[in-house]
């Protein structure tokens, strides 16, 4: 997952100052120069895509630890992945909006090709989260857990002999608390298949988005002719 951000540097050296420090590479700009040659519309869009890019990392980051720390097969790892993608879905959709927004603007002031695959890669994010049959799943069961969905699923449930109330030990973090998670799955209209779906596309995105959004930033920038800042 940060493999493609050390590869970044290679190409940033003809726009922005790099330098290593303490075995890093580390890249500086000057904001006002920037601001200025990509306008404050471009500039706005990136940050905002920047700001999601890094919680889709993060949430990758947090998921690898859980295995490591919990075991790959433990209780708390399966619930920390669980979390992680509806982290992830509510995460790609205000990303969503952010491309949408990001893409008007270099439109608008003419930094853009829409057939590099770069584009082409975040034109799909865009209308898949923002657009497609997924775009309610922020509100739904995301960053907010719809009361009405979650009576919906309850609905189904009763239906049921028995359902699973909790997997629980002695330490409450290894625990999972699985009525709240089915009676969501089943108020969203989720099934295995549907699932195993939706599970698949946080995936396949969690693998470009990021990527994709430093690579844009970097055609951008070239577009606009950005002189490396230069050294103090």
């Amino acid at each position: 997952m940060f493999g493609p951000l050390r590869d970044i540097f290679t190409f940033m050296v003809d726009c922005f100052l790099v330098y290593n420090e303490d075995g890093r590479s580390k890249i500086e700009l000057n904001p006002k120069k920037l601001d200025e040659a990509i306008g404050r519309e471009v500039l706005n869009g990136f940050c905002r895509c920047f700001v999601h890019a890094d919680r889709l990392t993060s949430a990758i980051s947090w998921a690898y630890t859980s295995g490591e720390y919990h075991g790959v097969d433990s209780v708390a790892h399966q619930r920390d992945l669980s979390a992680m993608v509806w982290y992830s879905i509510g995460t790609l959709r205000e990303l969503a909006r952010a491309i949408f927004d990001l893409r008007k603007a270099l439109v608008d002031s003419q930094l853009v090709d829409l057939k590099d695959e770069t584009w082409v890669q975040l034109n799909e994010i865009e209308k898949r989260w923002r657009d497609g049959t997924y775009k309610n799943m922020r509100n739904l069961g995301a960053f907010h857990v719809d009361k009405d969905v979650i009576d919906k699923g309850l609905d189904e449930l009763v239906k049921e002999k028995s359902v699973t109330l909790a997997d629980v030990d002695q330490k409450g973090v290894n625990g999972r608390l699985w009525l709240g998670y089915l009676a969501l799955l089943n108020g969203l209209g989720l099934n295995n298949a549907t699932h195993r779906e939706l599970l698949d596309l946080v995936m396949a995105d969690h693998a470009v988005a990021t990527d994709a959004i430093h690579h844009a930033f970097i055609l951008a920038t070239k577009a606009a002719g950005v002189s490396p800042p230069a050294a103090q």
